[in-house]
């Protein structure tokens, strides 16, 4: 972690620097060891303004606090830093686990199984679809096999109950596998 802390019409004192590190120590589990604070502290007549500048890798964030109190106004500034960085750690997380659910699931072939040569390279996709909630009879099916951009229409057959599998053969007809 490296800070580095300016101060304008003001002396850093190290009652200053000792509070503003021991402040800054929170961000190790936010942001790693690799982020880099700029800390400008300014006064202007009775305003006091903190200003943090965090830079790593993955965030650039800022944080301002403006009162009439030094300690106060670090304090402020850190608050809001901290509220972004955990704002955006948590949109960061939430996309990788959007984009992990959403991307089909990839299996190595032959896993538990001798391998064929022909076939070593190859990957099975698995993919994982929501069963349709309403039953459908075997016309709706090939009406929204059609429709799908799969080759197959997984459904619950009104007349039997039981579930069934529509597909397209490659000479272009329909087959039809019930349980």
């Amino acid at each position: 972690m490296n800070v580095e802390i300016t101060g304008r019409h003001v002396v850093i004192t190290s009652a200053i620097r000792s509070y503003v590190m021991k402040r800054l120590r929170k961000f190790d589990r936010l942001c790693g060891d690799d982020a880099s604070f700029h800390v400008i502290i300014d006064v202007e007549k009775e305003r006091h303004t903190a200003e943090i500048l965090l830079k790593s890798k993955l965030l650039d964030l800022t944080g301002k606090g403006e009162t009439e109190d030094m300690y106060a106004s670090i304090g402020r500034a850190m608050e809001k830093l901290e509220r972004q960085a955990i704002k955006s750690k948590t949109r960061m997380i939430e996309t990788k686990r959007q984009k992990a659910k959403a991307k089909s699931v990839r299996v190595k072939s032959g896993s538990g199984r001798p391998r064929n040569p022909s076939s070593s390279d190859r990957d099975l996709e698995i993919l994982e679809e929501a069963l349709p909630k309403k039953p459908l009879a075997l016309e709706e099916a090939a009406a929204e096999l059609d429709q799908s951009e799969y080759p197959f229409v997984v459904f619950k057959n009104v007349e039997s109950g039981s579930m069934n599998i529509l597909y397209r053969r490659k000479d272009g007809s329909l087959g039809l596998i019930q349980d």
